[in-house]
Order: structure tokens, then C-alpha cells, then sequence
């Protein structure tokens, strides 16, 4: 008896449940479709329907408006011009999409009405994956530190659906610098100069790359430059040894390491450098040429490349030997001497002929006994004297 009663109760809620069913759309998940870039698409849609209904007319679009394919009386599947040789119906209202690309990700939409005149639509998402593309790298504050600066941060980032992660890669990456897969960063902290060097950053989203893709998308790198300034500087002497009279005597100047290079001035202590020198500021050398007795003394280098404190270092010539001069140099003095005294000779001349033309031009006028009154002038006395003399000139008389 129980038995039976719990039949009739089952049977009961079947026919309950087969009577209550619904025109409807349905979708066999959470309505999101994920589809590599470049494969194949299938956009399900289902069907319940209700005891002796049909589909009356079903429309296929892409929203908002791009129709895609209709059918009607379960007739034959009508694709539209847009989208023919790029889908196709699958199973009773399901439709496939060719090598999809990104323009074909959005949502897609099924309208339908069925024979009783109800109707129904639902819409799918369609998600085209793609790998990361077009790395970039970015650094704040730069890509130029320097030593003992407190951080720098390098960010990477990449096309790429679903997002990428990112891992960064280098040979000085230092132990306690701090990644973040999710955003890309990269901090490094207290720059020092073994931090210097190139870091890598590689994008991956778990989708593969087409055929033909760059692989280089995946990945960016970047240079990190520490700067620092030098921490010592050794001057060496060439010739090492005795310093002679009459030779050249190189002093080099360089630093341990600098970036950027260091650049060099000399100096010596107490006084000037000798006169025939020849400084190289960015070799560091100082060439004391034709050296004499009066180059003995302490010198100086300097070098500095504008970061932290110059350093210095200091080299005594305490002794030069003193030597004949050669031949080249004895000629090169007896020259020297020679054209002095010439040039003497040649002014003294000049100056002595100057002061001759200024004198003579000005010896100015002077008076006779005539003129000062004191007697008659000489054509007077002609005159006075012979009663016949005729008249004469008075001529003026000039020196040159």
C-alpha cells in the first residue's frame, strides 16, 4: 500500500514538472565564452520549450546591431552577407565563429520567438585571449642613479587578454629587490653600484602566440646606470727612476674607477707649475718637458666627476740631475740669444735715427746783431756805403 501511494506521489510530480516547463533560452554555464586569438568559436545556446510549441523565428547578432543569421520555421540557417564564410549554425541554436579576432570579442545575442507567441533572448560574452604584446618598461625616477639614492622603481606592462604577469630577470638584480607580479614592478632600494646593468622584464598570460608572432613582444630590457664619484687616486712617474736635466717626464694620474670618468687638474704645492708643460685633463697626464732644476717640487692631481668629493694624490720630484744640454738645445739658446741682441741692436738704431729727425726739425729762429738793434743788418751797410747799391732783399735763413 505504502508502496503504491509513493508511486502515484512521483508520477504526480513529473507530470507537475513537464507541465510547469517554460519557452525558453538557455545557456549551458555562466554565459562567458574564452577563445584563443585566431581559433575557433562555438557561442552555446539551448532551448526549453513548452508541450507542443516550436521555434516559430531565431536571430543571431552581434550587439548591438550586426546581424549575423536568421531561421525561421526551423527552416535552413540564413547567413548574412557580413558574416558569411565566418559562421555556421551548430546543433539546434548554438553558432560557430571562424579564427576569430579581436574585433570579434563583445556580446552576442539569440532572439527567438516561439509558435505559442512567447518570446525569449540571452546573450553571450565572447572573450578573445591574446599573448602579451607591446612590453614597455618604464623607470621613476630614471634610468640614471646615483650611489646610495633611496630607491628605483622600474614598471613593465603589456597588452594581453586575460593580464599579464611579469617576472624580472638580470644578472645584478639585487637579493632583496621587490617584485610584483600583478602591477610589473620592480624596486630596487639603497642603489649601489653592483646594481648597475640590464634587467629584463617577460609578460605571460598562459596564451600561446600565433604563428608568426615576434617573440621579442614578450619581453623588454632596460640599463640601469649607477653613477659614483672616485674613492682614490696614484700618480706614477715615467721615467721611474732619476729624473734628468733636458728630458720629458710624464706624471699619470688615475683614480681606482668613476662613473662617469673622472676628469684632472693639476697643481703643484707652493707654486706654479713649470712653464713648458703640457696638461691632459681627461688622460690625467702632466708632461714637464725640457725639465730644469727649478721643476723639484710637489705635485698635486685632483679628480672629480662632479659627484661626491674630488680625490687627490701627491708626487715629490726631489731631485734633477743635471745634465749637458744637447746639441738641439744649445743651437735652440745660441738662436734665442742671437735674435735678442738683434732686436736690441735693430731698436736702438731706430730710436737713435728718431731722435736725430726730432731735433733737427726743431732748432728753431734765432736773431742776429741786426735784428736785436745792435748794428745795421748787411744790405743796410751796402747800402750806407755805396749810395749807388741798389735795394736788397731781405731773405730769411732755415736750418733743415
Amino acid at each position: 500500500m505504502d508502496t503504491m501511494r509513493l508511486a502515484v506521489v512521483l508520477v504526480t510530480i513529473c507530470a507537475a514538472g513537464f507541465s510547469a516547463a517554460q519557452n525558453a533560452i538557455t545557456l549551458p554555464d555562466d554565459g562567458t565564452t574564452r577563445t584563443n586569438l585566431g581559433d575557433d568559436s562555438i557561442l552555446e545556446y539551448g532551448y526549453t520549450t513548452s508541450e507542443g510549441s516550436t521555434m516559430l523565428f531565431e536571430v543571431w547578432k552581434k550587439m548591438p546591431s550586426s546581424g549575423i543569421a536568421n531561421k525561421a520555421n526551423n527552416g535552413s540557417f540564413n547567413i548574412f552577407a557580413a558574416w558569411r564564410g565566418r559562421a555556421e549554425p551548430v546543433g539546434e541554436a548554438s553558432l560557430k565563429l571562424f579564427s576569430v579576432t579581436k574585433d570579434d570579442a563583445g556580446q552576442y545575442q539569440l532572439s527567438t520567438t516561439f509558435s505559442d507567441g512567447t518570446s525569449d533572448s540571452k546573450e553571450r560574452t565572447l572573450i578573445v585571449q591574446f599573448a602579451p604584446e607591446d612590453t614597455t618598461v618604464t623607470a621613476t625616477p630614471g634610468l640614471i642613479a646615483k650611489e646610495n639614492d633611496a630607491q628605483v622603481v622600474l614598471t613593465c606592462q603589456a597588452g594581453g587578454i586575460p593580464a599579464p604577469t611579469y617576472t624580472w630577470t638580470g644578472p645584478n638584480l639585487p637579493s632583496d629587490a621587490a617584485q610584483d607580479p600583478n602591477t610589473g614592478t620592480l624596486t630596487i632600494t639603497n642603489i649601489q653600484r653592483g646594481a648597475a646593468g640590464q634587467y629584463t622584464c617577460t609578460a605571460d598570460n598562459g596564451t600561446p602566440q600565433l604563428p608568426g608572432d615576434d617573440p621579442n613582444a614578450l619581453t623588454n630590457s632596460v640599463n640601469l646606470q649607477v653613477q659614483y664619484g672616485p674613492s682614490s687616486a696614484t700618480i706614477t712617474r715615467d721615467p721611474a727612476d732619476t729624473v734628468v736635466q733636458w728630458s720629458t717626464v710624464t706624471l699619470s694620474c688615475a683614480v681606482d674607477t668613476a662613473n662617469p670618468p673622472a676628469t684632472y687638474t693639476w697643481s703643484r704645492v707652493n707654486g706654479s707649475l713649470p712653464t713648458n708643460t703640457d696638461e691632459d685633463k681627461v688622460a690625467g697626464t702632466l708632461r714637464l718637458k725640457s725639465v730644469q732644476p727649478d721643476a723639484v717640487g710637489t705635485y698635486q692631481c685632483s679628480a672629480s666627476n662632479g659627484i661626491g668629493d674630488p680625490v687627490t694624490a701627491m708626487h715629490v720630484i726631489d731631485q734633477v740631475e743635471e745634465a749637458p744640454a744637447p746639441p738641439g738645445a744649445r743651437v735652440s739658446a745660441a738662436s734665442v740669444t742671437g735674435g735678442v741682441v738683434a732686436v736690441l741692436v735693430f731698436v736702438i738704431l731706430v730710436a737713435a735715427f728718431m731722435l736725430g729727425r726730432y731735433l733737427a726739425r726743431h732748432k728753431g729762429d734765432y736773431k742776429t746783431n741786426e735784428e736785436k738793434g745792435d748794428g745795421e743788418d748787411a744790405d743796410t751797410a751796402l747800402q750806407n756805403g755805396d749810395p749807388n747799391h741798389p735795394a736788397v732783399k731781405k731773405n730769411k735763413e732755415w736750418f733743415i
